[in-house]
């Protein structure tokens, strides 16, 4: 697919999946920050009952307030929301569920109550809203501008392998020549092999007035070839857990003190919606799903931000397609198409009554 068909001009004015790689971790605000979220209206109508201590809605519940139909199946332990082109599915004590066949992890799994599914309050109107009925209840941004992409370590900081570092920069610099030429400005945290600190990279995206920031890495797992796919990573939401927690059944990972990125925990769903969406249904990556991180690159952002890890080096067959040009050019298609998928949706809603 050309890409060039994908990219429109800005107008002017975890469950236990997968150990995760370590990643070591107020400036001006975002030029197109939304100041306070709007009246959440019916999301805050809906009851709420705790469960070890954290708040959960009914799915059916959820489903009205959504304009979207819930039908029940396997005597109520699953779920689907459905309308049309959409369609959700659930499963009693499951963290993952599928949107529009997009796996999408949960900070806490669904459970039953009084023989009906239930999710957490948090995961409903954090992570499951933004792609269900993007925009509903939040203050609009502006459609972006201004992109900053972050290739993965650099300099002494290899990543997962010496090829890491390498491969995040070439595809940044493929996605901002294709970025450029649909008119958004695109920024590299970095343009050659050198090292910078995580919260210099947030601080990059932050001075220029940012409205998109995509860090871009590559997955690896020692002595396994055959492990592959996609996984794309927002800030966890406050007082919620990540999924390297849940691998590590680390409890208590929650961040009870919201970071600058939680502001856009809305926006930032939805661009790594779109992003992953590009990848699966571009490049037919394998589905390792949309996941919650408390990654420090992320932290201190001023705008949304996601954190994309394009395929697996250890991989014996994906790592033999990531080291072509043409392999790296799509995952860069994908990227951009992703961000103007994005971007599209924005300038939607922006027209959108609301």
């Amino acid at each position: 697919m050309c890409v060039g068909l994908l990219l429109s001009p800005v107008s002017g004015a975890d469950a236990p999946l997968r150990a995760t790689p370590t990643r070591p971790g107020q400036f001006p605000p975002s030029s197109s920050a939304a100041s306070a979220p709007a009246a959440p209206g019916p999301l805050a109508a809906l009851r709420g009952t705790r469960v070890s201590g954290v708040e959960y809605v009914r799915l059916a519940d959820a489903a009205r307030a959504l304009d979207l139909v819930f039908t029940p199946a396997s005597q109520g332990r699953q779920g689907l929301l459905s309308a049309s082109g959409l369609a959700a599915s659930f499963s009693s004590e499951a963290r993952e569920c599928v949107i529009n066949r997009q796996r999408i992890f949960l900070g806490e799994p669904v459970v039953m109550v009084d023989q009906a599914l239930h999710v957490s309050r948090i995961d409903f109107e954090k992570c499951l809203v933004p792609l269900l009925r993007p925009g509903l209840g939040i203050a609009p941004l502006n459609a972006p501008r201004i992109v900053v992409l972050d290739p993965g370590h650099g300099g002494k900081d290899t990543g997962t392998s010496i090829n890491e570092k390498v491969y995040a920069l070439d595809v940044a610099r493929r996605a901002q020549t294709l970025l450029e030429a649909a008119g958004y400005r695109v920024i590299l945290t970095r343009e050659s092999d050198v090292f910078i600190d995580l919260p210099q990279r947030a601080a990059i995206a932050n001075l220029n007035r940012a409205d998109v920031f995509v860090s871009l890495h590559f997955n690896a797992l020692p002595r396994d070839a055959r492990t592959s796919g996609v996984e794309v990573f927002s800030f966890a939401p406050q007082f919620q857990r990540s999924a390297e927690a849940w691998s590590s059944m680390r409890r208590n990972d929650a961040e009870a003190v919201a970071s600058p990125a939680n502001r856009f925990d809305h926006f930032s769903a939805m661009l790594a919606g779109a992003v992953h969406r590009r990848f699966l249904d571009d490049l037919k990556s394998y589905d390792r799903g949309k996941k919650l991180a408390h990654w420090g690159v992320l932290r201190p952002l001023n705008c949304p931000g996601i954190l994309v890890e394009c395929g697996f080096l250890t991989s014996e067959v994906e790592a033999r397609l990531i080291a072509t040009p043409a392999h790296r050019q799509r995952i860069a298609q994908a990227v951009a198409a992703g961000i103007v998928d994005y971007a599209n949706l924005l300038g939607r809603l922006g027209r959108a009554p609301r």
